[in-house]
């Protein structure tokens, strides 16, 4: 078996820091410092006296292996903390994708700080279509199962309907939650059956879950 060749962060690979993990094919090397006052469980996991033979664990020979992280969300956490103004200002600007990919390692490792202040953001946020499927995504996120049910009920109400991308982080149930409330509202209006445009904004020709039609 064949392992892939490990690469260098370009930009969080410190030769002089004192732990280096390893995220899919990519290391890590910065000062735990920064990390352990943001999680006490990695604290706990890079205090773990390990020793194999000559190599320590955590070091650039036998690095932390991260199963199950992304590089994106560890890119995006470590530029947060080694900023000017870390989890302040620069937080706002994230887009949607970014906020998820942090939130994951932040839930994950337990990074309360992190994880309450960017879920307050990501609410207070949510005042259009993706940034309430953002919000349901973070509350699969972080379990939070009437939060998400909070969320797809507004969704159902909002303009446009979401995306084929969007349904498929929402989850089939969520999806059908969301359109089975446009369909009763539009029975309730005593509409037909036509979408008004409400429909799944997909590639070319346009594919309506309502009307049962393709637009142009």
């Amino acid at each position: 078996m064949e392992y892939p060749q490990l690469v260098e962060h370009s930009s969080f690979y410190f030769p002089s820091g004192d732990i280096t993990l390893q995220i899919d094919n990519t290391l890590l090397k910065f000062y735990r410092h920064f990390i352990t006052k943001e999680s006490t469980k990695l604290e706990e996991i890079f205090n773990s006296p390990q020793v194999d033979g000559d190599e320590t664990y955590g070091s650039e020979s036998r690095p932390i292996i991260l199963t199950g992280d992304s590089i994106e969300g560890w890119s995006i956490f470590l530029s947060l903390l080694y900023s000017d103004d870390p989890l302040g200002a620069r937080t706002p600007h994230l887009t949607h994708r970014e906020q998820i990919e942090l939130l994951r390692i932040a839930s994950k490792h337990d990074m309360n700080r992190i994880n309450y202040g960017l879920l307050s953001r990501i609410k207070n946020s949510a005042h259009t279509t993706s940034g309430l499927v953002t919000l349901a995504v973070a509350a699969d996120i972080t379990d939070a199962p009437e939060l998400k049910e909070s969320a797809v009920e507004e969704m159902a109400k909002m303009e446009p309907l979401p995306t084929l991308e969007e349904a498929q982080l929402i989850g089939l149930e969520a999806t059908y939650t969301v359109l089975m409330a446009v369909y009763d509202q539009m029975k309730r209006n005593e509409t037909s059956l036509a979408c008004n445009g409400r429909h799944f904004r997909l590639p070319n020709p346009v594919f309506c879950f309502v009307c049962a039609k393709k637009h142009h």
